[in-house]
């Protein structure tokens, strides 16, 4: 849940924060600067927001030109203990007098402010935090903090000069007095809580304050008094009630305060006190009676100055009766009571950071009508049970990503009034109508299955369904009216698992005591309160805060070790997530510094990726090997592994053999061209296994930048096959013009260069395998970054190469070797050509990477008190390894039961010495014998020898049989000659056999 806040403090380091910022909030920044921050307005795009756009304005108010460039604009959260968030400032001079405006994002809900001079894509808080500018541009850190220019904490900001100014909302901002001139180092005496108006920009006429200290402006043009007034003051029928209002003017003394219109018996002003000098805030209180009628009476308050000066401000008195939670919430998407301030009561139901959840008891009976409520603000005292009445302003939230508000109360007051329970309303999934009970107190009565635990590290997020949510691209074409249909049940069936706090948990939640919390595992009778906010990765969601802890079941088991159908050859697919030899701080694995990654023709420690350092590498090495070691292939295809020749493929079978015994694998020798990209495909193999003919082959058309490469191998039984490895263009970061953007039917980016690279592969280097090999059986494998049914894939399927996954895997689960968004799909593929596909026995994809919680994975996370790591196979990749199992059909077959073999007797030539004879092969069968066919003389007496032999077989020499297949039927005769020193008798076995040795 990401409400107005961005970051939050722990209470056990509010008093250490306190006395370090106490110090800062006077003294350790510049007095009177120049360049100070004019206006701050930070509810850009919410809900019942009067502008679409955060803004922080910045003036000139001295006499000489201020630079921008090298400058920084930085934010802290009300109660953050770090800045959270900066930016680096343009290469612009502010003239005296000139302003300058810098925006965030535009967003949806609001009015537009215009043109500005400057984005940053900031997400301050509406109500409360620090906004400084800084003679940095980097970060600001503690040791830095003393390069602050000007410094703003608005709402209860513990950043301040001072003192904080009032608290803000999505209609006001903080506007610094005298049109940005006054700065007397006190926050909430500089800046006025007013009604948000438009910015001023650096085309708005100049306004030189002649001077840069406090004090009266030399300029005998007259300040004008600034009143700062409350836009709504709500009471409740029979209770009293009362506002501060306050004014004050640069360049005189405000002494006087009046009620100019709407006065009505019960309101008036009180406890008016003057200004006690020029410049100085002259205060009263609006006061309203407890026996004011219901209704609304909007005053006007008039204050005047010893100049003769008035000026007034506006404040609309309601005085009415409680609304219950049902009636705030309402049966719209928004509350129609949004920006007004209310009062409500119910019984709170959960306390979390940052607010708290009350519920009316009985509700209202309409099930379109939610009997809860989030109010936002501080929690202090409170607990569950409590009945209290709360006083505050309806907002419409909307999180950052979000399609829709979410209704709560901000800047809240509250009274416990007693106590009370809630029971909790039962709920099942799928449920497209979680908005009905959004801030109610829910039991699920369908068990919950994890479908996402990305972010369960970062955010203590886990992301539940009613079952396994599959990519409808995994199963249906894109784009089809089934994959939309998919679409929209996913959508309706999530609820995301949050816990309770809106930052990095110390303590990693909803772990087994196995270390890890698997997606496929299941949870029944969840309970708690629904949220919507923010979720991890982006966007937002329905959310859960328990209040009864979770109870999770394995039901989805680790396996040791992948289980496939029986073969004589074993092939596996393993994406190794950024196996790098060289790491992103410079050094390497043998403990050399200043080293560097290749990209193209650029090489630096910035190209590299996986491991940050050793002690992480040592980790990420670990987990593969455990991998590997387990998947026991006989060939594997490697995708992610660093592109730099034959070296961190090298380590890595080293690293192998150490475990599994010398010269278990060995490398098949990187191909010509490896690509431009840091990482690259690449192929291991165990020699006694297979042997490789011929050399690696790749493509290095320019549509590739990880080229694929391909080997082929033979089998102990002369079988032989090729393997492709590929890993084609990834989803993320959209460009490369039309057909590569995101067109919406769940492809992503850059389909189109998947489906040129699919083409190239089926049109051009598949032929040129199979012609170096000269043999037709090839295997397809690698990260495709395409779901089962998307253009690539069907591409290449339509092309003749079978889809093993399919065939093998579908028929009785879902398919998925990764997690996406809390969905499962395959983008790592077995596609065997017709002619190898009847040799495959089995396929499997062994889920030891794609279930597990990226927490658990090698890296070493900072500013955690957990560190969640595991050694051994798990989440040792982002990808499972696909694993096929081959009956690899030999390279000859044994048809003499199929033949009648008639041997003659034995001459000898007198004169050479030679012995002579003759075999007749007839085909006995009713079908051809296909060639070449050869006769084996198995068992040949030792000393004697054939001559003319074709060759030999497992020691037995043979002879190529004439005319190639033989009819049914027919004949053929051979003679055969020996040497035969000894001249004893001897004598073999007659064996026929069809293929090539």
């Amino acid at each position: 849940m990401n409400m107005h806040v961005a970051t939050n403090t722990p209470a056990g380091r509010l008093t250490l924060l306190a006395a370090l910022l106490a110090g800062l909030s006077t003294s350790a920044f510049a007095a009177s600067p120049d360049l100070v921050i004019s206006q701050i307005y930070g509810g850009g795009g919410s809900g019942g927001s009067t502008y679409n756009r955060d803004f922080i304005e910045l003036f000139n108010r001295g006499s000489a030109p201020v630079a921008l460039k090298g400058k920084s604009l930085q934010y802290a959260s009300a109660t953050g203990a770090n800045w959270s968030s900066w930016n680096a400032l343009p290469d612009v001079t502010l003239q005296p007098g000139q302003y300058f405006l810098v925006a965030g994002n535009t967003q949806t809900a609001g009015v537009d402010i215009g043109p500005i001079d400057h984005n940053w894509a900031m997400s301050i808080s509406a109500t409360a935090g620090s906004v400084a500018v800084a003679n940095v541009t980097a970060l600001l850190t503690t040791a830095t903090e003393n390069s602050i220019i000007d410094l703003v904490g608005y709402g209860a900001a513990n950043r301040r000069e001072t003192a904080p100014t009032a608290v803000l909302s999505v209609t006001t901002q903080a506007q610094r007095l005298a049109a940005g001139c006054t700065d007397t180092d006190n926050n909430a005496g500089d800046f006025a809580v007013v009604g948000a108006s438009l910015p001023r920009t650096a085309n708005t006429p100049l306004n030189a304050c002649g001077g840069t200290g406090p004090g009266p402006d030399p300029d005998p043009v007259a300040q004008p008094i600034v009143p700062s007034c409350p836009a709504t003051l709500q009471v409740t029928q029979g209770s009293a009630g009362s506002a501060a209002i306050t004014a004050r003017d640069i360049d005189s003394i405000v002494n006087s305060a009046i009620l100019s219109a709407g006065a009505v018996p019960g309101i008036e002003l009180r406890n008016f006190v003057a200004a006690s000098g020029t410049g100085a805030t002259a205060s009263a209180t609006l006061s309203v009676a407890a026996n004011v009628g219901a209704g609304s009476y909007p005053v006007t308050i008039t204050f005047g100055n010893n100049d003769g000066q008035n000026a007034s401000c506006s404040v609309n008195v309601s005085v009415g009766g409680q609304l219950t939670i049902p009636q705030i919430q309402g049966a719209a998407p928004k509350s129609s009571f949004a920006g007004t301030v209310q009062t409500t009561q119910g019984v709170v139901t959960a306390v979390i950071s940052g607010g708290y959840f009350i519920q009316d008891p009985t509700g209202d009976g309409n099930p379109a009508t939610s009997d809860g409520l989030y109010v936002f603000g501080s929690n202090a005292g409170l607990a569950v049970g409590d009945l209290v009445r709360v006083t505050g302003t309806v907002t419409e939230y909307t999180p950052s990503g979000a399609t829709r508000s979410y209704t709560e109360l901000t800047n809240p007051t509250a009274t416990k009034i007693g106590t009370g329970s809630v029971a909790p309303t039962n709920v099942a999934m799928p449920n497209a109508n979680l908005a009905d009970v959004e801030g109610m107190l829910v039991r699920f009565t369908t068990p919950l299955t994890v479908n996402g635990n990305a972010y369960l590290g970062e955010r203590g997020e886990l992301t539940l369904s009613a079952g396994r949510r599959e990519i409808p691209t995994n199963r249906y074409v894109p784009g089809s009216p089934e994959a939309r249909a998919l679409a929209a049940s996913n959508a309706a069936n999530m609820i995301v698992l949050d816990d309770g706090i809106f930052v990095t948990p110390t303590t990693v939640p909803y772990l087994f005591q196995d270390g890890t919390v698997r997606a496929g595992d299941t949870v029944t009778d969840l309970t708690g309160v629904v949220d919507f906010g923010a979720m991890g990765g982006g966007g937002a969601s329905f959310k859960l805060q328990p209040t009864v802890t979770p109870t999770f079941s394995r039901t989805n088991e680790r396996l040791p070790a992948p289980v496939v159908a029986g073969g004589n050859l074993r092939v596996a697919s393993a994406n190794v997530l950024n196996f790098f030899t060289t790491f992103t701080n410079g050094s390497d694995a043998w403990g050399r510094t200043g080293q560097g990654c290749t990209i193209g023709t650029t090489s630096n420690r910035s190209n590299c990726r996986g491991a940050d350092n050793m002690a992480e590498f040592v980790r990420q090495r670990d987990k593969i090997v455990s991998s590997l070691v387990a998947v026991n292939a006989d060939v594997v295809g490697l995708m992610e592994i660093q592109n730099n020749g034959d070296i961190a493929v090298g380590y890595l079978v080293e690293q192998l053999n150490g475990a599994m015994g010398a010269n278990t694998y060995a490398v098949v020798p990187k191909p010509a061209a490896t690509g431009t990209d840091a990482i690259r495909v690449a192929m291991i193999y165990k020699p006694a296994a297979v042997s490789l003919v011929g050399g690696a082959l790749s493509d290095a058309d320019s549509i590739n930048n990880r080229p694929p490469i391909a080997q082929t191998f033979q089998a102990a039984n002369g079988g032989k096959f090729s393997l492709v490895v590929n890993h084609l263009k990834s989803k993320g970061s959209c460009g490369g013009g039309a057909g590569n953007t995101d067109s919406g039917d769940g492809q992503g980016c850059w389909n189109l260069t998947r489906v040129q690279q699919a083409t190239r592969l089926r049109d051009y280097f598949l032929p040129q395998v199979v012609a170096a090999a000269n043999d037709a059986d090839v295997l397809i494998v690698g990260d495709m970054n395409a779901y089962g049914m998307e253009d690539p894939i069907r591409l290449l399927n339509a092309a003749g190469y079978v889809n093993e996954i399919e065939r093998f895997v579908r028929p009785t689960t879902i398919p998925y070797s990764y997690v996406f968004g809390a969905e499962s799909g395959y983008l790592d593929h077995a596609l065997a050509s017709s002619s190898l596909s009847p040799q495959v026995a089995g396929v499997t994809e062994w889920h030891n990477n794609a279930d597990e919680p990226d927490a658990i994975d090698y890296n070493i996370e900072s500013g955690t008190g957990q560190d969640p790591y595991q050694a051994g196979p798990y989440r040792a990749s982002d990808h499972d390894p696909v694993v096929v199992s081959l009956n690899l059909a030999g390279s000859t077959v044994d048809v003499t039961a199929a033949a009648k073999v008639v041997k003659s007797g034995f001459t000898q030539n007198r004169v050479t010495g030679k012995f002579t004879g003759t075999v007749t092969i007839t085909n006995t069968g009713s079908t051809p014998m296909a060639g070449p066919l050869h006769l084996v003389l198995q068992g040949l007496t030792a000393g004697v020898t054939l001559d003319g032999k074709s060759g030999e077989t497992g020691g037995a020499p043979y002879l190529t049989l004439p005319g190639g297949s033989l009819a049914a039927g027919a004949s053929v005769t051979v003679t055969t000659t020996f040497t035969n020193p000894s001249r004893t008798g001897f004598g073999y076995t007659a064996k026929l056999i069809s293929g090539t040795f």
